[in-house]
């Protein structure tokens, strides 16, 4: 859901950063939501292959983001996410 709806095609109204979208996800979804998505990215990066790591989320895009404008490689911006969520 968080790359798909919050940095998808309409991600302009969740923020202009990483950070920015990221509050509106907190937001939006409340501490059940940002505990649900750190449990998700830990086990994303627990695949210790970046090949595999980007087939698995490019299928989980749906073509609706990809982190590389943002100077971003999928591993970077999934730690990104998860340094930026709240404790």
């Amino acid at each position: 859901m968080l790359v798909q709806i919050f940095f998808g095609q309409d991600r302009d109204e969740f923020g202009e950063t990483i950070e920015e979208v990221i509050e509106s996800y907190c937001f939006y979804n409340g501490d059940d939501g940002v505990c649900c998505l750190k449990n998700e990215i830990t086990e994303m990066l627990k695949t210790e292959d970046d090949t595999e790591l980007e087939v698995r989320m490019v299928l989980l895009a749906e073509n609706q983001f990809n982190p590389e404008p943002w100077g971003e490689t999928w591993r970077s911006f999934l730690q990104r996410v998860l340094r930026t969520l709240p404790v």
